[in-house]
């Protein structure tokens, strides 16, 4: 078994690599799309994010936890959990091409191939998630370097030998993937069905369906709603291009975010210097935010140039709005990775469903009059919301604790 070191070092890395890649990958289609395609691009991933959380159906993270430590009552399922992922993840992914071919809807051939791309990264999670849970941290490190390298190289391909229009963009996503699973080491299986007809799966699946809706919907209903009210795409590109700036900081700080949960959950039953943890991490975000802050802030329109082009510059005045949210995001991520560690995942769920209910009224309010800038104030809104609701959370875990201990 690896080193806790080298399990950190090469999940740090492949995140760092795979952050890098996809900026990368994000100024690239920006450029070659324009402002009008990027935002059409961004819309179409959007509601195929929101669509993944049925395609994925909480096996994700149910495949990391029994792989791990089996769950009493589940233990006789741990060998069907992959092939029910992925017989889950079938029936979805066809259920929703059907319907995109029966519905009338915009922007059809896009969403169509972003379904089934979707479907094909479903199956490469389990797969990581079967590491994971097995603790083989650097092979699962590879393979999210390898995912992401093919499925980069097969956007490339298609934007720069077929068409640089979003249903191409997927199809050579899904490529990339489909080249994945062809050379992993770990067989994929038949798929099998039924495995919601077990009560233990399907309320476990359920509740991480509702983590993660709660959270995507959260995070990404601006660019969705910013496309149904203003209607204009080159405006959503504005904003997307801006808003992958705050993507890129907050996956680069995921990683710590890792290291920092198992120092949390190892002192989670000593409270004191839980909580002392808990603060020391919150200020260190804190300072970390200010500093990006200051030292981004004033070159926006440089920044926004440098990496889009000259089309984006509207993106510029978007840009400090957002980045003033990381005051509020990167503690949070700490806050969030407390809640975990104290086993307060329903807490974590509350708090991200009213931040999602929030983030929606407050976007429905602002955009109409504001367009992206309205957006980015509902973001900072929403995100000093969540705090508030965390520190509350995890306030009441305390006061419980301590009113049992007297």
């Amino acid at each position: 078994m690896p080193s806790l070191t080298i399990n950190l070092t090469s999940q740090w890395l492949a995140t760092l690599y795979t952050a890098a890649v996809s900026l990368g990958l994000t100024f690239v289609l920006g450029r070659v799309l324009g402002p009008e395609g990027f935002g059409s691009y961004s819309y179409i991933l959007t509601l195929a994010t929101l669509f993944f959380i049925l395609q994925d159906g909480g096996f994700k993270t149910l495949l990391f936890r029994e792989e791990t430590l089996p769950s009493e009552g589940l233990t006789g399922y741990k060998d069907r959990l992959f092939s029910w992922a992925l017989g889950h993840a079938v029936v979805i992914t066809v259920a929703g091409a059907f319907l995109v071919l029966i519905l009338p809807m915009d922007y059809r051939k896009g969403i169509l191939a972003s379904v089934f791309c979707f479907g094909f990264q479903a199956a490469v999670n389990f797969i990581s998630s079967e590491m994971k849970g097995r603790g083989l941290f650097p092979r699962e490190a590879l393979w999210q370097a390898t995912v992401r390298t093919f499925g980069a190289l097969g956007i490339l391909f298609a934007i720069f030998f077929v068409r640089p229009v979003p249903w191409a963009i997927f199809t050579g996503w899904s490529l990339g993937l489909l080249l994945c699973l062809f050379l992993s080491r770990r067989p994929v299986v038949r798929p099998s069905f039924g495995g919601f007809s077990a009560r233990g799966i399907r309320g476990a699946c359920f509740g991480f369906m509702a983590i993660d809706a709660a959270t995507t919907v959260y995070n990404r209903c601006d660019i969705i709603l910013l496309e149904r009210l203003i209607g204009d795409s080159t405006l959503v590109g504005y904003y997307a291009a801006a808003y992958r700036f705050l993507d890129g900081i907050v996956l680069l700080a995921a990683p710590l975010g890792i290291i920092w949960f198992r120092k949390l959950r190892l002192v989670s039953e000593e409270k004191g210097i839980f909580q002392f943890q808990v603060v020391r991490m919150s200020l260190i975000m804190l300072v970390a935010a200010g500093l990006i802050i200051v030292a981004v802030g004033p070159f926006s329109r440089e920044i926004v140039i440098l990496a889009f082009g000259h089309e984006y510059i509207d993106s510029a005045r978007l840009l400090p709005w957002l980045l003033g949210a990381l005051i509020f995001i990167l503690p949070n991520g700490v806050l969030t990775q407390a809640a975990i560690a104290e086993n307060r995942e329903r807490a974590y769920a509350l708090a991200a469903g009213a931040g999602a209910v929030v983030n929606i009224g407050l976007n429905l309010v602002l955009i109409p009059g504001f367009g992206g800038l309205g957006a980015a104030w509902a973001t900072v809104a929403t995100e000093a919301f969540l705090t508030v609701a965390l520190l509350f959370g995890l306030r009441k875990k305390r006061g419980k604790v301590d009113d049992s201990t007297n």
